[in-house]
């Protein structure tokens, strides 16, 4: 008997995103050698064959309804608890092929609704001032990433373009910049970029604050060279960021032109 132990590592179908679901179960039930029972029928015992043939074709006979058995246990095991009391029930007595087409037939149409709601969703996205960029371009990646999954194609010049525009209103300046490079970028040199950006800007924040902490209060002469210290290492590190992009933007503008 085919052993249980990765199943669980596979997301409950709750009637959403099938497409996604069933090529990793049909992975599963394949690398348990037994996916072959969706496609092959069950083997015919010919009663007037000799006995040889007629011996081997019981014990193929009998594989394929201990797999077909194993098969659709799992299958339902995949199933959310709803669904799983309802198709239970009702393929009690069928083959894992029937249940498996049935499923396929009934969600595969509503997949289309999944795709629309996540296009829309990825459209309708807009990044606020007052949270990390990073962390929402990450959100926005997770959306495209779903789409692509469900069988929608999203080129990486369209990626690149739809988080430029998204970025915030607070980002105004930096977008118009992007948007010149936006042909000559790849993914992963935008999150840098934009990771270094707001890197830079929180440090001219942290830096703001260390100034008017130093103006506002009267400190002795250690705390002076602590502040002092902090306000050089926050200096490095813009120095450092600022390397990066300049580095980025060179690159992109010999691209381009």
């Amino acid at each position: 008997m085919p052993v249980i132990n990765d199943i669980s590592k596979l997301a409950k179908f709750d009637g959403s995103f099938f497409r996604r679901w069933k090529s990793k179960m049909y992975f599963f039930l394949a690398t348990l050698k037994i996916a072959y029972v969706l496609t092959i029928p069950k083997p015919i015992v010919d009663e007037a064959a000799d006995e040889a043939i007629k011996q081997t074709a019981m014990k193929q006979k009998q594989r394929w309804e201990d797999d077909n058995t194993y098969c659709k246990g799992y299958i339902l095991g995949g199933l959310s608890d709803t669904l799983y009391d309802v198709y239970e029930i009702k393929y009690a007595n069928s083959t894992a092929k029937e249940l498996w087409d049935d499923l396929d037939s009934k969600y595969k149409t509503e997949d289309t609704g999944n795709k629309k709601f996540l296009i829309s969703k990825l459209f309708d996205f807009r990044m606020e001032n007052s949270k990390s960029v990073i962390t929402q371009i990450h959100e926005l990646q997770m959306i495209m990433n779903l789409i692509i999954s469900e069988g929608h194609s999203l080129d990486e010049s369209f990626q690149v373009s739809t988080i430029i525009s998204k970025l915030p209103l607070a980002w105004k300046e930096c977008r118009k910049e992007l948007k010149q490079k936006k042909d000559a970028m790849t993914m992963q040199e935008l999150v840098k970029y934009i990771q270094v950006e707001e890197n830079s800007r929180n440090l001219d924040r942290l830096e703001l604050e260390e100034n008017k902490s130093s103006k506002a209060l009267v400190i002795d002469h250690a705390s002076s060279s602590g502040t002092k210290h902090k306000l050089d290492e926050i200096g490095k590190v813009k120095t450092q960021s600022m390397r990066i992009k300049l580095t980025l933007l060179r690159k992109w503008g010999k691209e381009v032109n």
